[in-house]
């Protein structure tokens, strides 16, 4: 079976709540992947050496990526205040960097902890179709509505795992990536803030 046709099986039999699991599952995905990108580090190596660099020559600089544009941000105050940037100038020019970091939070933990809920619900769902059909006087007929049900159950519960357990694991790593890069931004901020110059001298 091809991966087309286990998905339109699993859109046919997976009953009522299988459009919103699809749509969960879309949604999810394509919000954790914009949060991927927003959390590009982009330039690479030690944030002093890149700081350094920065600041002997600003024109060769890589903006992006959120340590790229800090360390344009933070190159360009310390040119304008000619040393050392007071840390309240720092944190309103890295202030929607950080936004940015957290940004597709809040959504991507809802998705993740609302799919195994509507894969439950289908789940039930199922198991309501399989008991109605036991009420049945026909014995072939039950036997249908039975086996349908818990099809419908099984795919619903397969449905809200297969997309929770990747979110939950992929919102851990992004989650890891965000905490990096805070720190990293707290660090640029103590180093324009003065502890660069202390350490040049």
């Amino acid at each position: 079976m091809s991966v087309f046709d286990h998905v339109r099986a699993l859109w046919a039999g997976g009953g009522v709540v299988m459009p919103a699991l699809f749509v969960t599952a879309f949604v999810l995905w394509t919000a954790l992947g914009d949060r991927m990108l927003r959390l590009r580090r982009g330039p690479r190596g030690a944030l002093r050496t890149l700081l350094h660099d920065r600041l002997s020559a600003p024109a060769k600089g890589n903006r992006s990526g959120i340590i790229g544009e800090a360390l344009a941000r933070g190159a360009e105050l310390w040119r304008f205040h000619g040393g050392p940037v007071p840390k309240p100038f720092l944190e309103e020019a890295f202030g929607d960097l950080r936004d940015r970091a957290t940004n597709g939070t809040a959504i991507a933990r809802v998705l993740v902890g609302m799919a195994p809920l509507l894969g439950l619900l289908g789940t039930v769902t199922g198991l309501i179709e399989t008991f109605g059909s036991l009420g049945t006087s026909s014995t072939s007929t039950a036997s249908e509505g039975i086996a349908g049900g818990i099809v419908e159950a099984l795919y619903a519960t397969q449905m809200g795992l297969a997309i929770a357990v990747p979110g939950l694991l992929m919102g851990g790593f992004l989650h890891h990536r965000e905490e990096g890069l805070m720190l990293e931004l707290e660090e640029l901020e103590e180093l324009l803030s003065g502890a660069y110059r202390q350490e040049r001298t």
